[in-house]
């Protein structure tokens, strides 16, 4: 995890002001890190029950204006 945290956060040139598409988000880490790299907007999508947890973990940690956790299939969304 340590690579992905790395290649997001110290790359902020590749995310400042874009918006992102995290396709099988799970958790939505990723979609965080994303956001405090300075998307302007992340959609983190995940077809199980695990993007409630998300959901909870993107409030906590004070990015629910950036970033939008969408229940359900990539190909229904």
């Amino acid at each position: 995890m340590d690579a992905y945290r790395n290649a997001i956060t110290r790359n902020p040139g590749c995310f400042q002001g874009k918006v992102v598409l995290d396709v099988g988000a799970g958790s939505g880490v990723l979609s965080i890190w994303a956001a405090m790299a300075g998307a302007r907007k992340v959609y983190a999508v995940e077809a199980t029950s695990m993007a409630q947890h998300a959901r909870r973990l993107v409030q906590q940690n004070g990015f629910q204006d950036v970033i939008v956790v969408l229940e359900g299939y990539m190909e229904k969304q």
